[in-house]
């Protein structure tokens, strides 16, 4: 560029195809795309439509499908995976089988489906440690695998009788149950050639057999068993049963709590018997236990009511409790008579608070395990769904899902407890995060969650059930509170991250799947994501990502914009949260849609081109969040100038040039640039806009990099930006003077509530 008054800068470039992942989704394909399945039958082709649909098989290059190739074991591992709805975990990079790589150019891709077989003990490999992915596999081969994936190994007779010479021994079984069943067929000379290798056109039928006949295997859920400790009958129509019994450490020595219920078997309001409740010791030490103040007066017809007790043990010793005593004490006589009216044995139900550690494998189950609560007759039952690790300050705090089930008849509310995290010597009191009451109906689940927050580098042993009591002492006004329990459960195996089946890579336009039954997202609205950029920002020094959302309402009533969160988990577990697009529409219109953007801001260090997207449900209004999508999504490839995917829109700058002007004002001379822009713009008509949207941020950047000025020009509203030519106009320069070889860099704004973040776009030089 020269330096002269007037600068030009003029550049006209031809345009180009973006590709699928620029684009967003791609046309769903089928048979009629690969020239070499146009001789298919109609039932043959319909099968091939179905898988090809599903994305379970696709071409092996443009317009090929490879319908006599031969199979090799990562194709199938593929597909297997997919046919049997394995668990995959797309981000795996390490395999059992030393001859498996992602490095591999050819099959590292297949590495996660092989991982997946493995772990479905539907291989153990060809050899050992190996599982020779780029191997052919037999048609017997096949019949095996499609047996066990269907969980019919035990119907496979191994002495199976047959005098077909081109099954192997060990194959016999599998090969007749695999033709009875219809999976595979003989040839046409009756035999069913099981050690020829199978091409991939028997890999589809047979799968296509395969999954219309799978039926998932839904395990045995362990359910952790809780002691009803035994009823007493205090008087005809009373009985009694210890809730339960905590002893903690205190200044004095130890404080002894119990809460007892009481019920009611008559039809008629009962008063509160009279009796002593005794604590005993292992030694044979007796203590009285006071009557908290705000224990009831009377039972109601058919119904109970808990009763709080309380005494401080001056005693620094340990002291074991053993029996808890009701008695009886008629003090209109001389001397007194007492009269025991229940003895029971409450060693393994007393709760250490703090100190309190589960020791007993039958009390402490797997993640996932059902529970009850203990001391509470109930028909929900609970269990655990659902972990991540979040950070609302500089201290980690653990978000547990719970679901909660109704199998009575009868609604229920669910009662006040909550969970505590345990690790070595320490434990850490969570809190409910839905603060209003859950009321089940008959047959229904729903969803609880709790936060626990830990110290800076905790490692959790555990998440222990919690039921919250408290003693209010005669004449006081506020109670004191503590925590009993009984029961827990481990950690999953992933500890810290989103649990739940794996998803496989997302498609880029396709719908979201969102957990069932979650109440967050309108079953009515559609919510696809468009696009994923990530790219460098040398200007602040770390990497700028956005994600834009399109949400479409289906229904013919209007539906509120969900204010969902947006996470990225790059390969190493490090996650950020999105920053979420200033939003200015309240109601998305029957049959249209609208565009929700999200920014990251990631470091440079942060290499991953795949990320695990986690959106997000905001619980009650809190600063912590609950994953109800979670996707493995590839980066898109970054835009040139000639084709710039901003959705809803695509733009092609086509021509351009930067023209300076000098005028001679009273101090000096003050310089514009003016920018004559050339641009086709194509949108995507069902989307609204609304002023929040995202702009374009035009920026002069001289020779050395030093930014001269920059001005952003929005797509709605006044000065908007148009498909055609138009005169875009910086001025407010922080330079002076002409400056030569300047050039431009187009960024995408989105405005959020913390900030602007700016994603480049194109550079024009």
């Amino acid at each position: 560029m020269k330096k002269s008054l007037t600068v030009i800068i003029s550049a006209c470039m031809a345009s180009t195809l973006l590709t699928g992942a620029a684009l967003g989704a791609a046309s769903p394909k089928s048979s009629v795309d690969f020239n070499d399945l146009g001789q298919l039958d109609a039932g043959t082709r319909a099968k091939f439509d179905a898988m090809i649909a599903a994305r379970i098989f696709d071409g092996v290059s443009e317009g090929v499908f490879g319908l006599h190739d031969k199979m090799n074991r990562a194709q199938f591992a593929k597909a297997a995976a997919m046919i049997f709805n394995l668990k995959v975990d797309t981000l795996s990079s390490t395999s059992s089988f030393r001859d498996v790589s992602a490095a591999d150019p050819a099959n590292g891709y297949a590495l996660p489906y092989i991982e997946a077989l493995k772990k479905a003990n539907l291989t153990d490999g060809f050899g050992e440690g190996t599982y020779n992915p780029a191997g052919e596999v037999t048609k017997e081969q096949l019949a095996a695998f499609l047996i066990r994936g269907l969980n019919k190994e035990a119907e496979v007779k191994q002495d199976a009788a047959s005098n077909d010479s081109t099954v192997s021994s060990w194959a016999k079984g599998y090969v007749a149950l695999a033709v009875q069943m219809n999976l595979m067929g003989n040839q046409t000379d009756g035999k069913f050639g099981g050690m020829t290798p199978a091409i991939r056109e028997l890999l589809v039928t047979s799968s296509y057999e395969a999954k219309r006949l799978y039926v998932p295997v839904t395990p045995a859920v362990a359910e952790i068993p809780v002691e009803d400790m035994k009823a007493f009958n205090l008087t005809e129509n009373t009985q009694a049963q210890v809730k339960s019994v905590t002893q903690e450490k205190s200044a004095e020595g130890w404080r002894v709590g119990v809460v007892v219920t009481l019920n009611n078997t008559s039809g008629f309001t009962n008063r509160i018997p009279d009796y002593e409740l005794r604590i005993q010791t292992a030694e044979g030490t007796v203590y009285t236990l006071q009557a908290s103040a705000s224990n009831s007066r009377s039972i109601p017809p058919q119904g109970n009511v808990t009763l709080s007790y309380m005494t401080d043990i001056g005693v620094n010793k340990d002291i074991q409790l053993t029996n808890l005593l009701l008695v009886d004490v008629n003090q209109k006589v001389y001397p007194k008579v007492e009269t025991q009216l229940a003895d029971a044995a409450i060693s393994s139900i007393v709760w250490r608070g703090q100190d309190a550690k589960i020791d007993d494998p039958s009390r402490l189950g797997d993640w996932g395990a059902r529970f009850s609560l203990p001391g509470i007759h109930s028909d929900l039952k609970y269990s655990a769904v659902k972990l991540s690790k979040q950070f609302t300050g500089q201290t980690p705090s653990y978000i547990v899902e719970i679901q909660a089930e109704n199998e009575g008849s009868y609604a229920e509310t669910i009662p006040d407890f909550t969970l505590s995290g345990k690790s070595e010597g320490q434990s850490f009191i969570g809190k409910r995060v839905e603060e209003t009451p859950i009321r089940l109906d008959a047959g229904a689940r729903k969803s609880i969650h709790f936060a626990i927050t830990t110290d800076m580098n905790t490692t959790l042993q555990a998440f222990y059930v919690l039921s919250p009591e408290s003693f209010l002492k005669q004449g006081q006004t506020v109670p004191i509170p503590y925590f009993t329990g009984r029961i827990g459960f481990r950690l999953p195996a992933n500890e810290g991250t989103v649990t739940g089946p794996a998803a496989g890579i997302y498609v880029y336009g396709t719908p979201i799947a969102f957990t069932p039954r979650n109440d967050f997202i309108n079953p009515n609205l559609t919510i696809s994501l468009e696009e994923l950029h990530v790219t460098d920002n040398e200007e602040t020094g770390n990497k700028t990502g956005v994600a834009k959302f399109k949400l479409f309402n289906k229904s013919d009533k209007p539906i509120p914009v969900p204010a969902f969160g947006a996470e990225l988990a790059g390969k190493d577990g490090n996650a950020y949260a999105g920053k979420r697009q200033t939003v200015s529409a309240t109601d998305i219109a029957p049959g249209t849609g609208v565009v929700v953007s999200y920014g990251f801001t990631l470091p440079t260090t942060e290499q991953s081109e795949r990320f695990q997207l986690n959106v997000q449900e905001v619980l009650s209004n809190s600063a912590y969040k609950s994953t109800i999508a979670s996707y493995p999504v590839s980066v898109q490839n970054e835009n040139d100038h000639n084709n710039i995917s901003l959705f809803p829109f695509k733009l092609n700058l086509k021509n351009w040039t930067l023209s300076q002007l000098t005028a001679m004002g009273t101090t000096g001379f003050a310089y514009t640039y003016k920018l004559s822009l050339d641009m086709d713009m194509q949108r995507e008509s069902e989307v609204v806009l609304d002023n929040a949207f995202s702009k374009l941020k035009f920026e002069l950047v001289d020779s050395s990099g030093r930014s001269l000025g920059s001005n952003s020009f929005p797509f709605t509203g006044a000065n908007r930006l148009v498909s055609g030519s138009q005169m875009l106009t910086f001025s407010n320069l922080t330079q002076d003077q002409v400056q030569s070889h300047i050039s431009v860099k187009v960024y995408e704004t989105i405005t959020t509530p913390t900030g602007e973040v700016d994603r480049l776009i194109a550079e024009l030089k």
